[in-house]
């Protein structure tokens, strides 16, 4: 409830601040109310330019949102249902300032985005029945693979769509929520062991456990029936400049091997060395291991995917 009021309150102030004329806001937003329309309000000195003012407005609802050239043909499609709804003049310092009120109508706005959902929509389903269908988790992976896919070419209609709804509720929830479970229970079922060892290991340790937890994978020391081991040492080297007074350098280097327990073959490996330099030989180290543990947990991340895709 919050949430709504907030959404409510803050375009009445934003319109009040561009109009200065109370009453006749109040009047418009009774017309027009926030719940089921979208609406800017402009000024200029005259009416032509006010009305193509509100207009520019409205149509700059989605100006935040990534554009392509199918993406902004679908939004002027959509945005050629905004319409001058009222306007009105104001005498300001003894010159007269004409307002438009240019409105979009939330339900037909977002009914002529569902047909776009329909291709992405098929397919998501189709993905989630196999999904639940197949027992092999392996193969599993593949499909959710391809649901992370679509579910991301579906993205920029979702964001649209967002702006539209009053509460942001997503277009056809239920599927979105059965596909998700579905692609979590995929990742869910894979399993890595992490065996980590060497040098302050834990700031490395972190982010590499992070990303893969991230995908959904259940990750932990010498875990249980494991599909992929992962080990990985850490090494550390501080020393100081030789040619900087005061100035400390720290190295720190890890080496991962990724091993798949049913076949027992290491299918990827990497290594990666980070050098940072500090007046104290603490930060240092701690930006060497930092950055090495970034990098290595992209790496990891990637090269887990790219093996369950291919395996």
């Amino acid at each position: 409830m919050k949430l709504k009021k907030l959404l409510v309150i803050l375009p009445i102030l934003a319109l009040m601040c561009a109009c200065g004329n109370k009453n006749v806001l109040r009047e418009n937003l009774k017309d027009y109310p926030y719940d089921k329309y979208l609406s800017k309000v402009a000024s200029a000195d005259t009416k032509k330019e006010a009305k193509e003012a509100a207009l520019t407005e409205i149509k700059n609802i989605f100006a935040t949102l990534p554009a392509d050239r199918q993406s902004q043909a679908r939004r002027d499609n959509i945005l050629s249902l905004a319409k001058i709804a009222k306007i009105w003049k104001v005498k300001q310092d003894d010159k007269k300032r004409y307002y438009a009120m240019a409105i979009l109508e939330r339900k037909p706005a977002m009914e002529a985005l569902q047909p776009y959902y329909t291709g992405y929509d098929a397919k998501i389903q189709s993905l989630t029945g196999k999904l639940n269908e197949e027992p092999d988790k392996f193969v599993r992976i593949k499909y959710a693979l391809q649901m992370e896919e679509l579910l991301k070419d579906r993205n920029p209609l979702d964001e649209e769509y967002k702006i539209l709804s009053y509460d942001a509720t997503p277009y056809n929830e239920e599927l979105l929520y059965n596909a998700r479970a579905a692609y979590n229970r995929a990742f869910y079922e894979v399993k890595i062991s992490s065996k980590i060892t060497g040098d302050d290991q834990e700031t490395i340790k972190t982010p590499i456990i992070e990303s893969l937890n991230t995908l959904g994978f259940q990750v932990g020391e010498n875990l249980p029936n494991a599909d992929i081991e992962l080990v990985m040492k850490v090494y550390v080297d501080k020393y100081e400049s030789k040619t900087t007074q005061g100035l400390n350098w720290c190295t720190s280097t890890a080496t991962v091997n990724l091993k798949d327990l049913a076949t027992g073959g290491i299918f990827a490996t990497y290594s990666k060395t980070e050098r940072e330099g500090s007046i104290r030989k603490e930060t240092a180290q701690l930006r060497s291991l930092v950055a090495a543990g970034q990098d290595a947990a992209l790496a990891v991340k990637q090269k887990v995917l790219d093996y369950l895709e291919r395996k």
